[in-house]
């Protein structure tokens, strides 16, 4: 649309000289001969301003053109006048007025176009810089908060692995007696009841426990060849009953192409089950469970998608921070490792959601 007004407004300038010309040139030969005088005079030097308008618009080629056709539409005076030599040398010196005239405005005019140019060239690279810069600095705000972040963790995590290794101590003789009192009593005993639920808070400690050393000194990934819709099988397998009593439908989509690639399988089922147990907690009123698989831009592309309560704004941002938790007796630590585990393969995890539609989580592993 800009070209096409552009266009429109160099045809209307050509008119305007072409009829500036015209009318100079009419005007100009109606006052010769007899009537002869100063309006004469000042028409004749009215050609230079289609010269200087041609120049100003048009640079140094559009100076000359006017300036040329100027002298064209002025010449045939020198032969109505040719009889005077003082009037035949004046109209020499005008004609050479109007080509220099000409040359010089439209080199001028050239200059301040070029000048221009430079200027809002500049004035480009300029922006691009400032919004270079403003990007770089927002890089480096990010980095240096996820420089803080990764120094509290680092700390977090010492002496989360110490304070770890303290507790399982004392929890595996409290789980090794609790046994023995098991085995003493029987279910018609007042204290089984209580027994029963001593053994299934230690095993709950031990988990978290777990949870917390794998978090603080994470496993590098050993990579194999292995295929990805295994792992993902045996993590629908181990959350089948926890699925059919939440009244989760499962959908498994997992492509037949997949084959075998360098990853850790054990590592990825972990992340894979962490994913997976959080959907299910995501619809206790029942819902579907969509699990897919597929190679997409030379990376293994695995999602699990819900239809649960879904993530308010609010939390998304914190989802993957260590120990942030919506759930009581949740240790905030799922996702965190899911995250650790995904970026270890040099891949990606993204999350969308919309409250009260639900969650998908997607996986992007580079093979």
């Amino acid at each position: 649309m800009n070209r096409l007004f552009n266009r429109q407004v160099k045809g209307l300038r050509v008119y305007i000289l072409a009829g500036l010309l015209a009318l100079i040139t009419v005007v100009h030969y109606l006052l010769g001969g007899a009537r002869a005088g100063l309006l004469h005079s000042i028409f004749g030097h009215l050609y230079i301003v289609p010269i200087i308008l041609g120049a100003y618009w048009y640079g140094i080629k559009g100076g000359i053109s006017a300036s040329i056709a100027s002298t064209l539409f002025f010449s045939p005076h020198l032969f109505l006048h040719w009889q005077d030599p003082f009037l035949d040398i004046y109209n020499y010196v005008e004609i050479f007025l109007f080509l220099l005239i000409g040359v010089v405005t439209g080199i001028l005019s050239q200059m301040e176009r070029n000048q221009r140019s430079r200027y809002e060239h500049a004035l480009l690279k300029l922006d691009e810089s400032h919004r270079k810069l403003k990007e770089q600095t927002a890089v480096l705000l990010q980095t240096e908060e996820q420089l803080r972040r990764a120094d509290r963790l680092s700390a977090l995590g010492e002496l989360s692995a110490s304070m770890a290794h303290e507790i399982r101590n004392p929890l595996g003789s409290i789980k090794g007696v609790a046994e023995i009192l098991k085995d003493d009593s029987g279910p018609e005993d007042s204290r089984y009841e209580f027994v029963r639920i001593l053994l299934k808070e230690t095993d709950r400690l031990n988990r978290i426990v777990q949870e917390f050393l794998g978090f603080a000194r994470p496993k590098k990934p050993e990579l194999q060849q292995a295929d990805i819709n295994e792992a993902i099988d045996s993590v629908l397998t181990l959350t089948a009953q926890e699925a059919r009593k939440a009244g989760v439908t499962v959908d498994k989509q997992l492509s037949p192409s997949m084959g075998k690639h360098d990853i850790d399988a054990g590592q990825l089922k972990q992340a894979f089950l962490n994913l997976v147990l959080n959907a299910l907690q995501a619809m206790p009123g029942g819902g579907v469970l969509t699990v897919k698989s597929g190679l997409r831009q030379n990376a293994i592309e695995v999602t699990v998608a819900d239809t649960g309560t879904g993530i308010p704004e609010e939390n998304r941002k914190k989802l993957f921070t260590p120990f942030f938790t919506t759930r009581g007796d949740g240790t905030g630590l799922g996702l965190a490792i899911t995250s650790r585990i995904v970026k270890n393969h040099r891949g990606q995890i993204d999350m969308e959601s919309e409250p009260g539609k639900g969650t998908t989580f997607t996986v992007r592993i580079p093979v």
